[in-house]
């Protein structure tokens, strides 16, 4: 008996792109950011870029993740020049100094909104009506919320405003 052989459903070829494109897509796209005022859908774009070229995954995620335009300038002016891509503020540890009192202050109340409403979200779930008894949610922690860098949040559990449970999630002393 003959195998069933299936016919692959044909579409475009796309030729695979050589570093000397991606680099200079790379470059291109880290100016459309730099100009764009929501550059929002161009850091989607740069993250399929930055994952086709010689970056490190984990340095491409840090400068994604933290929309960092100069750390992004920098790793393409390493691939320019053809050298290997490292942070240069890889080791910085942030200090107080560095954020503001209203940054902070702006941080806790985001936070503590959004603490709320994902409690009040939580509470609606649990069929609280007139003839029964809804339980309150407690919660051990939430992410933070990406209005502000992680640095605001870091410096904010260092201060003792917030207590870090690891992987990105805070929670109220």
């Amino acid at each position: 008996m003959a195998k069933n052989k299936k016919k692959r459903k044909g579409g475009q070829y796309k030729p695979q792109s050589t570093s000397l494109n991606v680099v200079d897509e790379l470059a291109q796209l880290a100016s459309e950011i730099a100009q764009a005022d929501d550059s929002g859908p161009l850091w989607g774009k740069l993250h399929k870029v930055l994952l086709r070229s010689s970056v490190d995954a984990a340095i491409a995620a840090k400068i994604i993740m933290h929309r960092d335009e100069v750390e992004l300038s920098n790793a393409v002016e390493q691939l320019q020049a053809g050298d290997a891509v490292t942070l240069e503020n890889e080791a910085k540890e942030p200090s107080s100094e560095d954020v503001s009192f209203e940054t902070k202050k702006n941080a806790m109340r985001v936070f503590r909104n959004r603490l709320k409403y994902m409690k009040l979200d939580q509470e609606s779930k649990l069929g609280v009506g007139p003839l029964t008894g809804g339980k309150e949610v407690k919660f051990d922690s939430i992410a933070a919320p990406h209005d502000f860098s992680s640095d605001v949040w870091h410096i904010l559990a260092k201060e003792g405003q917030l207590i870090d449970d690891g992987g990105g999630f805070y929670r109220l002393p």
